[in-house]
């Protein structure tokens, strides 16, 4: 039992050293995506414009990657920022 728990710690500890140093993200900046009449209106982040290497956001976590949301009915691009 002893091996199993400490089996358990040990794997805990990595995945808390992955966090940021492994993704090298440490949070995020949003952006509003805007024409030239305006900001891009939307229902869901499915209906803002995006192109084929920016995703949908599925979560509130800061993303490894660009992605879409749909914030107050305006379509906004979610830009993770690199750790100093």
């Amino acid at each position: 039992m002893r091996l199993l728990w400490r089996g358990v710690l040990a794997a805990t500890a990595a995945v808390g050293l992955l966090g940021c140093n492994d993704i090298e993200v440490c949070g995020s900046r949003q952006e509003t995506l805007v024409a030239d009449a305006g900001p891009y209106r939307c229902t869901t982040a499915e209906d803002c414009p995006r192109s084929s290497r920016v995703s949908v956001c599925v979560t509130d976590v800061s993303p490894q990657q660009e992605c879409v949301k749909c914030q107050e009915t305006l379509c906004t691009k979610v830009i993770p920022e690199a750790c100093n």
